[in-house]
């Protein structure tokens, strides 16, 4: 039985390790813990135009993670009797699983958020969000448009949560329970992320891997000058800070546009929010 989230978030970030995490599996932890020691000694590194508190670092996820969780209710009612209805099988369960995820991201943080004093009903987005502008046209026509809409959405996701790192870090004792909630949703999201290209991959047949390669591959920006950490690499992943996120996904939160279902060319660039 899952343990209600609100309880998850009192348990400091050393607690959490030793009671939800199996011993030889910290080793996994072990480049993200890296990443917080290189994030520390750079303040310029995760520069963003203002400090956030944890709450307000809660409020932003939060509202990234509704975004998310309607993106997926929109996909499975396309696979009902959309654009997605001849989907194969295992694309309709990703979005089933990722869909039930994400759900249940918003359920917990809205918990979160009440535990410090918010309201998670104050964090709205549209009743209909104008995904066309991921790539100006329907993410939800066909298959090949959603899984490359959703490796864009899964991607920013992960890298929106890196991006907060510094901030629960300079946040203290304050932030390590909510640091270590971030970390248990970034581990799926970032799972999310790959099971999506591994999809682009072995049903398309896309010049993908379940990794970055380079920052062609992602909406924000991947590579960092004047950084130690060589975000080049695919061993390293880069992060977006709450601006640039807010950016990115701004054109999305507006009234929904008659989207563009034009498929004469759809290898061409799809930069839509970049």
């Amino acid at each position: 039985m899952q343990r209600p989230f609100s309880n998850f978030i009192r348990l400091t970030f050393d607690r959490y390790l030793q009671r939800v995490i199996h011993p030889w599996s910290k080793l996994l932890i072990l480049p993200l813990l890296l990443l917080l020691v290189f994030a520390t000694s750079i303040p310029s590194a995760y520069a963003q135009s203002a400090v956030l508190t944890p709450r307000q670092v809660v409020e932003y996820a939060l509202t990234l993670e509704k975004l998310e969780s309607d993106f997926y209710t929109k996909a499975i009612a396309a696979a009902q009797s959309g654009g997605l209805v001849n989907a194969p099988r295992i694309a309709k369960d990703v979005i089933q699983a990722y869909g039930a995820d994400e759900a249940q991201h918003v359920t917990d943080l809205s918990a979160v958020l009440s535990s410090l004093g918010g309201d998670p009903e104050a964090i709205a987005i549209p009743a209909n969000p104008n995904y066309s502008a991921i790539l100006k046209r329907d993410p939800f026509a066909n298959p090949q448009d959603f899984l490359l809409a959703g490796q864009y959405v899964e991607d920013l996701g992960v890298a929106a949560y890196k991006g907060q790192v510094q901030n629960l870090l300079a946040a203290g004792e304050a932030g390590k329970p909510i640091l270590a909630a971030a970390l248990a949703i970034h581990s799926v999201e970032a799972r999310h992320a790959a099971g999506i290209r591994s999809l682009r991959q072995s049903l398309l047949g896309a010049d993908v891997r379940p990794w970055i390669r380079n920052a062609s591959e992602v909406i924000y920006q991947e590579n960092r000058s004047n950084s130690p950490i060589p975000f080049n690499l695919d061993a390293f992943d880069g992060y977006a800070t709450r601006d640039e996120v807010l950016a990115l996904v701004a054109p999305i939160l507006t009234t929904t546009s008659q989207p563009s279902t034009n498929r004469d060319n759809p290898t061409r660039p799809v930069r839509a929010l970049w």
